[in-house]
């Protein structure tokens, strides 16, 4: 979703608040249930699932533990454990607090050049052209830092893939990011309006803090602060209530013109793409000339546009989101993932994916 694409600051903590409780796993563990039960967008819709029975039993469950144990990282991991009754992305409990005998290794990757054995092992994006009707892009990641090494591969080679009858979009392992950054590569699969489903924004007063730090910025320009202020406002006024900041339920995107060439897309995916890339597969999916080969991606795309939070205790952070997709329940996709068209099963080794997806798309 294109709002997703404001949100990319929500992924700074917010200040640490007092230490004024006593610091236990137990005490950490009702402050992160309370914080969550009150401020994230998906709490109230998987309750409804679920049922209120099974969340006090999974609760009674934890508590028992949480009181056996030191507050330390064997208790943060308890209370990520925990949280997971709710969903597996976007989501989770991070130790902050200080170790012992914690050394952070720093490992140095190489980056690998067009004839590189494996293309997994890339971590920037790169292009190739694997013969004359096939051209290849590597994107291992949709982070906005990644937006102008994919926009400037894309222009340096939009003549070739304009005239190439195969495009493969290689994915794999690309956990998200900015639907900023794969905007260049729309223009080339599109055969249709896209349409794409916006989202609700839950108001409470933790979650409204964000965005008036958003409107107080001042790496964003005048424009935007007073958008941001605007949205805080229609948040504040709607407190307990999902809120459509942007007064529309879908968006559809027109383009003037449609490409002749590429003919076939290929799409590479697996169990490993999240949020942003499934918004990006989710889009592909509605033009004629995308295939998905793969695997099932891994579903968290839902309940989005995460917000961190820091314990008063200081030692534990604890993520959630702040929207939910007007997708649901009609179509969710979080825990169940999107479906690839060809599936690539496990006889086919990771190495070997890209020339399966060649022969195929060439019809070998």
């Amino acid at each position: 979703m294109n709002v997703r694409v404001l949100f990319l600051w929500l992924l700074l903590s917010l200040p640490i608040l007092n230490f004024a409780q006593n610091c236990t796993c137990e005490s950490n563990f009702l402050w992160v249930k309370k914080t969550f039960e009150e401020n994230d967008a998906g709490f109230q819709y998987v309750i409804s699932k679920k049922g209120r029975d099974a969340y006090e039993l999974h609760n009674a469950l934890y508590l028992k533990k949480v009181k056996q144990l030191p507050n330390n990282q064997e208790c943060a991991a308890l209370l990520n454990q925990w949280i997971r009754f709710f969903r597996n992305g976007h989501i989770g409990v991070n130790y902050i607090g200080k170790t012992k005998n914690v050394e952070k290794a720093t490992e140095q990757h190489k980056q690998p050049t067009e004839k590189d054995l494996n293309p997994l092992d890339a971590t920037k994006p790169f292009f190739e052209k694997l013969n004359e009707n096939t051209v290849y892009i590597r994107i291992p990641d949709f982070e906005i830092t990644e937006k102008k090494a994919i926009d400037s591969i894309i222009l340096a080679n939009r003549a070739t893939i304009l005239s190439t009858e195969n495009f493969i979009i290689d994915v794999r392992n690309n956990p998200g990011g900015s639907d900023a950054s794969y905007s260049s590569l729309i223009p080339f699969l599109y055969t249709q309006p896209i349409r794409t489903v916006g989202a609700l924004f839950y108001s409470t007063d933790l979650n409204n803090q964000r965005m008036l730090e958003l409107s107080q910025n001042p790496d964003f320009d005048e424009e935007s602060k007073k958008t941001f202020k605007n949205f805080y406002e229609k948040l504040q006024a709607n407190k307990g209530e999902y809120v459509d900041l942007f007064n529309k339920k879908i968006n559809i995107t027109k383009l003037d013109t449609i490409q002749p060439y590429p003919k076939n897309i290929g799409i590479v995916i697996n169990e490993n793409n999240g949020s942003t890339t499934e918004q990006f597969i989710l889009t592909a999916m509605q033009s004629k000339k995308v295939k998905l080969y793969g695997r099932t991606t891994k579903g968290m795309l839902d309940i989005s546009n995460v917000n961190i939070v820091t314990s008063p205790c200081g030692d534990i952070e604890l993520y959630y989101g702040l929207s939910k997709s007007f997708r649901i329940p009609d179509f969710p996709v979080d825990d169940i993932g999107l479906q690839p068209d060809v599936f690539i099963d496990k006889t086919i080794d990771s190495k070997h994916w890209l020339n399966f997806v060649r022969d195929h798309l060439n019809g070998k």
